[in-house]
């Protein structure tokens, strides 16, 4: 392998770990965000979450 080929896979290999690393990210907090919410107090027009969650930055 001379060098160029190598500093092609060590981009290959970066954005491919970069994209494994958003794309997890994306499917845990997509998890997250479909289970039910049982720590709210709802109301008609908004709940307020009892933890520090994403929730809160709404």
């Amino acid at each position: 392998m001379n060098v160029k080929t190598r500093r092609y896979l060590a981009i290959f290999m970066t954005c491919t770990m970069t994209l494994a690393l958003y794309g997890t990210a994306a499917y845990r907090v997509e998890q997250a965000r479909m289970q039910p919410r049982n720590d709210a107090s709802c109301n008609l027009e908004h709940c307020i979450p009892h933890n520090a969650t994403l929730n809160a930055l709404r």
